[in-house]
């Protein structure tokens, strides 16, 4: 079976899943067309204008079309990432228009990784904590309602066309059709089974480690503020490192080095961070919104609190001083993350799971 992920490389989760599709012997592959500073990997890179001039768009489109043309007919399986298509142009009408010109016997799936599907309005109405109440988070694009109208038209076309539709964030099938989508969790690699699991270390100084990749969506100026009011509490027992602006090798050494990752507090989900960090071995503290558990395997849903140290905006500082004060209890959470993570997001794993889909013996 020929497997290509495309065409964007958001959360590297594309690229752990084709990993994983490779050792069950799938013959997957990924290409990425939005290449970024977090460098994840990719089989193929393409290079297009990014200019907004009439040639450099002009470029564009002649680029994106003759990678259509010339990936059409190669594959068995095309399985879309950020919910976005090859030829997508949301802001002249063009939602994922490549779609139904693909070979008949191909079959086409997508994964929606966040704010691809995620819409601010209706999110605000269900639920008290979100992202979606900062008119701030990312520059407030979603604050006149235009990108979540775009969201349900892409939405649309993608259920009209897909043979199945993923979310690696469970708050996001609340807005995919019920028929037709499943949860799927994250598949980051650097290659699952070859990452060392790296020891917590035994310094006086907790390290504990946050990634404000976008300030406003994870709550970090949250989060910063109640690790100054602890580090007032504890000036000589932790240490504040942030991540922020770095390639994701160099991100990777500097968790490799953390007694304790914070995520997000407001998403409701953990991310590919908290996976790969769980991974090393190292505990996670995150806010995980209970109201969404129903979408996620039942099974999941028990591990999760053994799993992560649960945080939401107002206990960030009693949880936390109660884990910086026990080391114990905070060694005892490393464990269990690093056996939650194996047990849930092993690539060979998903991608069975998926494998599944593509030859269309799940059932749901």
């Amino acid at each position: 079976m020929r497997v290509i992920h495309l065409p964007t490389s958001t959360g590297g989760n594309a690229w752990g899943l084709s990993q994983g599709e490779r050792r069950i012997g799938l013959n997957s592959r990924v290409l990425s067309v939005d290449n970024n500073y977090l460098n994840y990997p990719a089989d193929e890179l393409i290079n297009v204008p990014t200019s907004k001039g009439l040639p450099g768009k002009a470029r564009r489109l002649f680029i994106l079309l003759r990678t259509f043309l010339r990936i059409r007919n190669r594959y068995d399986v095309f399985h879309f990432n950020f919910g976005s298509s090859l030829l997508d142009f949301p802001n002249y009408g063009m939602y994922a228009w490549d779609l139904p010109f693909y070979p008949s016997n191909a079959k086409l799936f997508v994964t929606y990784n966040g704010c691809d599907a995620r819409q601010k309005y209706p999110t605000m109405r269900r639920t008290p904590i979100a992202a979606c109440h900062n008119p701030s988070c990312y520059a407030g694009m979603c604050n006149s309602g235009k990108l979540d109208q775009i969201r349900r038209k892409k939405i649309a076309r993608f259920a009209k066309y897909a043979d199945h539709i993923f979310a690696v964030n469970p708050d996001l099938l609340w807005f995919l059709p019920p028929e037709k989508s499943s949860f799927l969790p994250y598949t980051v690699a650097s290659w699952f089974e070859e990452s060392e699991r790296s020891p917590l270390s035994t310094r006086k100084k907790l390290r504990i480690v946050h990634a404000p990749t976008n300030r406003a969506a994870k709550g970090s100026n949250i989060i910063l503020s109640s690790l100054r009011r602890i580090e007032k509490s504890f000036p000589n027992d932790i240490e504040i490192v942030l991540v922020e602006g770095k390639p994701h090798s160099e991100a990777l050494a500097i968790y490799r080095e953390a007694d304790l990752v914070i995520d997000q507090i407001l998403v409701g989900w953990y991310g590919g961070l908290a996976v790969e960090v769980m991974r090393m071995g190292k505990p996670v503290a995150v806010y995980i919104r209970e109201e969404d558990l129903h979408f996620i395997p039942a099974d999941m849903r028990k591990d999760l609190n053994d799993a992560f140290i649960r945080i939401q905006p107002n206990t960030i500082e009693g949880v936390l001083t109660q884990f910086i004060m026990d080391r114990k209890s905070l060694r005892e959470k490393a464990e269990n993350a690093y056996e939650y993570v194996h047990r849930w997001h092993d690539p060979i794993k998903v991608a069975l799971q998926v494998k599944e889909y593509y030859e269309g013996k799940s059932k749901r």
